[in-house]
């Protein structure tokens, strides 16, 4: 067999079943190898950004490695956002791409380029398969990296001719334990810093959990279902931990930070005496640039995490729980010394939580019942709400959608239902991560939701859903400007507003010339009707809403809350 051949064999045999990309002069062996491998479907895609992003989500929703494929020169370079999202979010994925031939290298051929270079800072581990016997071993190791310790992106350049050679193998099939599943092991934590960690929370008087993207990843939501039920400790969430604990719980304070935070959240972080950090990086956002909790002389601290990098990080930890959140939650249970007294402790917390919790949400329900025009996000966000069912997935653009979709959609239910980019926070995400949540979750409702901002910049994935037949739902928010952006220069530049502004785009149209429906809505009396034809409809829809932007509607974001609440006063 060719080396191309040992590839797609081995990446069969470690469970990997979907690969994104599209072709290349270098990849011409690998794609006929696949074409040959009908146990991996190929999903082939209009851009290899788009491809990194399908890849990265796929790999959030099934919990196993994504993966996508690009050619050389360009498609290398294109591929990397996705690729270096899923490594800052601690994401298993395996980007591989064709490169130009080894017995060529360094003779200026078309496309060369040093890939292994240029995917170091963004990835575990990149590597140069420079031998067709070789090419087993790199991919049983590349998925042994991407699922084991702190999961993350991994990275394989494939030269055409080392693809084409006949030396390739595949000697583990049948035999190798190595699978595509994360974690692929649960580290526990020390002993004896679980008892530390215990005995400092069995004293603290306002103790507040974080939970962050670890969790979902680990599938921890159960054991921290089970520790806070135990103790009655109340949970925020990061963005990217929203889904650790179903926010209907009574211990459930919902998304904590700087970006779609509830009104009151953030004082809960600010108050305690004592933070238990779980699966988080404690970056700016969720920290509101490190101030919730202060940096400076900060309360006691503790830091769950697979990575000793992040555990003390920024502040310091007083227990260091090295280990898996799972496996580490069910044994700091049990070291927890009399929890009921605990729950006793935080009772009226929680009564005092369930109050705050209801009277945000009375005052969201005003602003969702609003009928004027533009159109009020909240208005959209409760109308999704009560449209979905609560195993819907939910991928959004982390521009105008993300605060509203953090703060206002209640999760009944734990689990990853909301996919957001919090590493590097790249527009363009939600068109193409639909397509990786649709084969993730086969039979669930998927649907995208982005900004108009977004738009140019995956617009193309329209015909990848469109030929697929996928039945999925884009959501866009239309507002005419790039409004993150426009908001920052109407609240600290003067209003000077410079380079925000776009024409106004028949999207509707756009999406029906792609072969979907397309819908536009500027009437919220319409607007619940619209989504509901398109949600049951069944077949690929593209809908349009007009909504206010940031400058009129100011969304739940805690700094630009406070900056209003001044110019108000």
């Amino acid at each position: 067999m060719n080396g191309a051949q040992s590839l797609v064999r081995a990446l069969r045999d470690v469970g990997i079943d979907h690969i994104f990309g599209l072709p290349g002069d270098t990849g011409m062996a690998l794609y006929d190898a696949l074409f040959h491998e009908p146990a991996i479907n190929h999903v082939m895609t209009r851009d290899e950004r788009s491809a990194s992003y399908m890849a990265d989500v796929y790999a959030r929703v099934s919990r196993r490695v994504g993966v996508c494929e690009g050619p050389s020169g360009g498609g290398a370079t294109y591929i990397i956002p996705g690729v270096a999202e899923a490594q800052g979010s601690a994401i298993p994925l395996l980007c591989l791409t064709s490169d130009t031939p080894v017995n060529d290298e360094h003779r200026g051929v078309l496309t060369e380029l040093d890939q292994v270079g240029l995917f170091r800072p963004v990835t575990k581990w990149s590597e140069r398969v420079n031998r067709a016997g070789s090419m087993e071993d790199a991919v049983h190791r590349a998925v042994r990296l991407a699922t084991s310790d702190r999961p993350g992106a991994v990275h394989l350049s494939l030269p055409s001719d080392v693809l084409e050679d006949d030396g390739g193998r595949n000697n583990r099939a049948g035999h190798a334990s190595t699978v595509s599943m994360a974690p692929s092991s649960r580290p526990r934590a020390d002993s004896s810093e679980v008892q530390k960690a215990a005995d400092l929370i069995s004293r603290a008087e306002r103790p507040v959990i974080v939970a962050g993207g670890g969790v979902l990843t680990s599938g921890a939501w159960d054991q921290l279902k089970a520790f806070v039920e135990a103790t009655g400790i109340p949970v925020a969430t990061s963005i990217n931990g929203k889904g650790s604990i179903a926010e209907t719980h009574p211990c459930a304070i919902g998304v904590v930070g700087n970006n779609g935070a509830r009104s009151y959240a953030n004082a809960w972080v600010a108050g305690a005496d004592l933070i238990f950090f779980i699966g988080t990086r404690t970056d700016s956002t969720t920290t509101v640039g490190w101030t919730a909790p202060p940096k400076a002389n900060p309360p006691t601290t503790i830091h769950l995490d697979l990575s000793a990098k992040e555990i003390g990080n920024n502040y310091a930890s007083s227990a260091m729980l090295l280990g898996d959140a799972a496996a580490t939650l069910d044994d700091l249970l049990a070291a927890v010394d009399h929890p009921e007294r605990l729950l006793q402790r935080n009772e009226s917390r929680l009564q005092r939580l369930a109050s705050e919790r209801s009277g945000y949400f009375d005052q969201v329900g005003v602003d969702a019942a609003s009928d004027s025009q533009p159109i009020k996000p909240q208005r959209l966000i409760s109308a999704l709400r009560s449209l979905l069912d609560d195993d819907a997935i939910i991928v959004a653009d982390p521009g105008t959608p993300t605060p509203y979709l953090s703060a206002q959609y209640v999760l009944n239910r734990a689990g990853r239902t909301t996919v957001i980019p919090r590493a590097h926070g790249a527009l363009g995400y939600a068109i193409p991560g639909v397509v990786g949540a649709h084969f993730a979750g086969p039979g669930r409702r998927v649907v995208g939701m982005l900004g108009d901002g977004s738009f140019g910049m995956s617009v193309g994935e329209l015909e990848t859903i469109s030929r697929l037949s996928l039945p999925v739902v884009i959501i866009q928010c239309d507002n005419g400007t790039y409004g993150w952006i426009k908001e920052l220069q109407h609240l600290y530049h003067d209003r000077r507003y410079f380079s925000v502004d776009f024409n106004r785009i028949d999207y509707a149209c756009i999406a029906r010339g792609f072969g979907m429906r397309g819908y536009h809505v500027e009437d919220p009396a319409e607007m619940t009707g619209v989504l509901r034809d398109a949600l049951d409809d069944g077949r690929p829809a593209f809908v349009n809403v007009v909504t206010a932007a940031q400058m009129s509607e100011t969304p739940p974001v805690a700094t630009w809350e406070h900056t209003v609440a001044q110019s108000r006063s």
